[in-house]
C-alpha cells in the first residue's frame, strides 16, 4: 500500500458512500434502542466508506491474511456475515414460536374457561332450545 495517495472520489465511489450514509442513518433510526446494532452497522458503513474510498485496501488486508485479492476477502466476510444473519434470524424465529404458542394456549385456557361455564351441568334437566 502506497503511503502517498491521494484521495479523490470517482462518480461511483462517491454514489456507494452516499449510499453506505443512508444505511448508516436508516439503521440508527431503525435500532434507536439498540446501541449494539447500532455501533454494528455504523462500523461496517465505516468499512466499507474506507473500502470504496480507498481501493487498494481491501487488496492490502488479503494480501497481509493471505488471501488473493480483496474482492475474495469481501467476499468471505459477506458470506460469513449473511451465515451468521441466518442463524440469528432463526433463533428468533424460534422465540417467537415459542411466545405465539404461550399466547394461544392461554387463550385457549381463558376461553375454555368461559365456555365451560355458560354449558349446562351434567344431569341438568333443562332443556336448550
Amino acid at each position: 500500500m502506497n503511503a502517498d495517495f491521494q484521495l479523490s472520489f470517482t462518480p461511483i465511489q462517491l454514489l456507494l458512500s452516499l449510499l453506505l450514509l443512508v444505511v448508516a442513518v436508516a439503521s440508527l433510526r431503525l435500532f434507536r434502542n439498540r446501541l449494539l446494532y447500532r455501533l454494528f452497522f455504523v462500523a461496517i458503513v465505516v468499512v466499507g466508506i474506507l473500502f470504496v474510498s480507498i481501493p487498494e485496501l481491501p487488496y492490502y488486508i488479503a494480501n497481509r491474511l493471505g488471501v488473493g485479492r480483496g474482492v475474495d476477502l469481501v467476499f468471505y466476510l459477506l458470506f460469513t456475515g449473511f451465515l451468521l444473519l441466518i442463524a440469528v434470524l432463526y433463533r428468533r424465529l424460534l422465540q417467537h414460536d415459542v411466545i405465539l404458542t404461550q399466547i394461544i394456549r392461554q387463550n385457549a385456557i381463558k376461553n375454555y374457561s368461559g365456555i365451560k361455564a355458560q354449558l349446562p351441568e351434567k344431569g341438568s334437566t333443562k332443556r336448550r332450545g
